[in-house]
């Protein structure tokens, strides 16, 4: 019984993480940003921001859920947990381009480029600030009309 169940568990997604994985890899074979590389984006992106997410009032979570809450575009969003009565603070709401690793902040209309951010988007398979024409585009997607002035470094 044991030999016949592991080649099923490889055929049937998801068993045993394998459709996670599968999936992971089809995107990198794409040439597109996995989960996992735009949540480090993220994480990057809060702390320049100065969100500390070590504090157990922020918390960080992805608005993808089952599809693209935004198609082309990881997002997250950055939640301050209200500690007495009342609703929670949202902090940030980041759109990441799965094609060119790009962070927006989705409500200040805000692009990202600072050299921490660009060594990492460059880490994962030689990505790059995307072209002008290109981020005129992202925007769009998001609702951007006019790009805001980026944050300072």
């Amino acid at each position: 019984m044991r030999r016949t169940i592991l080649p099923f568990l490889l055929l049937v997604p998801g068993a045993v993480g394998i459709g996670t994985l599968s999936g992971a890899a089809a995107q990198a074979s794409r040439g597109q940003l996995t989960a996992r590389q735009a949540h480090q984006l993220a994480v990057l992106v809060a702390r320049h921001d100065d969100i500390d997410l070590s504090d157990t009032h922020n918390e960080l979570n992805s608005m993808d859920l089952g599809m693209d809450f935004t198609p082309g575009f990881f997002s997250f969003i950055i939640i301050r947990e209200s500690s007495s009565p009342g609703p929670d603070e949202t902090l940030r709401r980041y759109a990441i381009s799965r094609r060119t690793g790009d962070v927006w902040e989705m409500t200040l209309c805000t692009h990202y480029d600072f050299p921490e951010l660009e060594r990492l988007q460059h880490s994962f398979a030689g990505r790059g600030a995307a072209s002008g024409t290109e981020l005129s585009a992202q925007g769009k997607r998001l609702g951007c009309m006019i790009e805001k002035d980026k944050p300072a470094s």
